[in-house]
């Protein structure tokens, strides 16, 4: 098992969101088994994996990105011009 650089959500390997094609590259497996352990972890594990798989959404940024979901997320609410009518 060979480390291809950091770890990142897949920009072209996802079904999703890119964590797993993301974990696949970086441990140099295919993403079909990566999925696979996801899916069936997640079975056995009460939905914790699936948890765990939304909070790597949210943290981990995409291939060629520094930028993660949360700065995605607050860039969002910084754009939203403030209310006008306060009545």
């Amino acid at each position: 098992m060979s480390t291809n650089g950091s770890l990142a959500r897949s920009r072209t390997n996802k079904v999703l969101a890119g964590v797993c094609g993301g974990v696949a590259e970086y441990a140099g497996w295919d993403a079909g088994v990566i999925r696979a352990i996801a899916a069936i972890a997640c079975l056995f594990t009460a939905g914790t994996v699936l948890l765990i798989y939304v909070v790597l959404w949210i943290v981990l940024p995409e291939q060629g990105s520094s930028t993660t979901g949360v700065d995605a997320i607050i860039g969002a609410f910084r754009r939203q011009p403030p209310p006008t009518d306060l009545r």
